[in-house]
């Protein structure tokens, strides 16, 4: 069998992962907000990472110009006096008094959304505690909604910790494939509960989840399974708090659409994998990933494991342009849990 390990990890450093700077001006970004709101916010708490900026599953837009999402909660005491919907306005009205956000806020349902143009969306969601349980505030039905990012994240870290961090790199990987190809409809939030379904305890330490590749096959095999059993859309469920379904941007057509793709992709990945000459799997992943992936290989799958580095290929989507050196900005990057 032939895993490419090399390969990947070129492919998720150049291609894949969200690049250094981006990142930091992200992180520059999260800390003046959350520094501001926490000096003039009324009843703020803290300040907690939600979403693909929590799990490190962010990737990099499909062009450079392109915005990318990110999510960040703050916990805010209850007030007995406030509706749900005055929670969110209570932020947008702090933040609207800073000349920096200004001009940059929209009032959404569940948050309050900061565009820092060409670059991101910072959504800024209040949360509330009460009787040991969180909740999120739905501004338009004026309503409470449970919530457990917490909760979430730590299953996810869990999952991810019995692949050998190979979980948030196949996350990723799947997410680039449903931007890059655009044939499929899937939040990311679904895809990452889906993926981190497959993983099991008694993988840890197997060949299952020993590298990228390894893993990817397993996830996309596993869903693969999963989906082809359920030829009708079954009900994606939060695996921390189940009264809370993934499933409203889907339906049954986008739902038999994707399907279709994962058994495509997931035969692929098979296929590659089983290969066991040296320059044909790459031929085989890049009819998956494009071009793009194995382009400075010679062949072979050598390399190391899931967290192997790599001296091949550009240095830029690793923060070389921003005075970083590749190595300490590949370092960084995997402290922090973005490798």
């Amino acid at each position: 069998m032939t895993k490419n390990n090399q390969d990947f990890q070129d492919f998720l450093r150049d291609e894949v992962n969200l690049n250094e700077r981006r990142l930091r001006r992200l992180e520059t970004g999260v800390g003046a907000v959350s520094a501001y709101l926490k000096d003039h916010l009324t009843g703020y708490q803290k300040m907690e990472p939600q979403g693909s900026y929590a799990l490190r599953t962010l990737i990099k837009p499909v062009d450079d110009n392109d915005e990318y999402d990110a999510d960040i909660q703050i916990g805010m005491n209850p007030n007995p006096r406030w509706e749900p919907k005055d929670y969110i306005q209570a932020i947008y009205t702090t933040l609207k008094q800073n000349q920096n956000y200004a001009s940059k806020l929209r009032l959404k349902t569940r948050c309050v959304t900061i565009d820092y143009a060409g670059d991101f969306h910072l959504d800024v969601v209040p949360r509330v505690t009460s009787g040991g349980k969180h909740y999120v505030c739905n501004r338009i039905e004026n309503r409470f909604e449970a919530t457990d990012g917490t909760g979430y994240r730590d299953w996810f870290n869990d999952k991810n910790r019995i692949t050998g961090g190979n979980l948030k790199r196949v996350v990723r990987i799947l997410k680039y494939l449903r931007d890059h190809k655009n044939n499929y409809t899937a939040k990311s939030i679904l895809l990452t509960t889906l993926a981190g379904n497959t993983i099991k305890p008694s993988d840890e330490g197997t060949e299952a989840v020993s590298t990228v590749a390894d893993t990817l096959v397993t996830v996309l095999t596993r869903i693969d399974d999963y989906l082809q059993g359920n030829p009708y859309m079954p009900e994606i469920r939060n695996p921390v708090l189940p009264g809370e379904t993934f499933n409203r941007h889907w339906d049954q057509r986008r739902y038999s659409n994707f399907r279709n793709k994962v058994h495509s992709h997931a035969l692929t990945a098979r296929n590659a994998k089983a290969e066991s000459s040296s320059e044909r799997p790459i031929k085989i992943w890049q009819d998956l990933f494009g071009e793009s992936f194995g382009k400075g290989s010679s062949g072979g799958g050598g390399g190391g494991g899931g967290n192997g580095s790599s001296s091949r290929g550009s240095t830029a989507a690793v923060g070389a342009t921003s005075g970083v050196g590749s190595t300490a900005a590949r370092r960084r990057n995997e402290a922090q849990g973005f490798g």
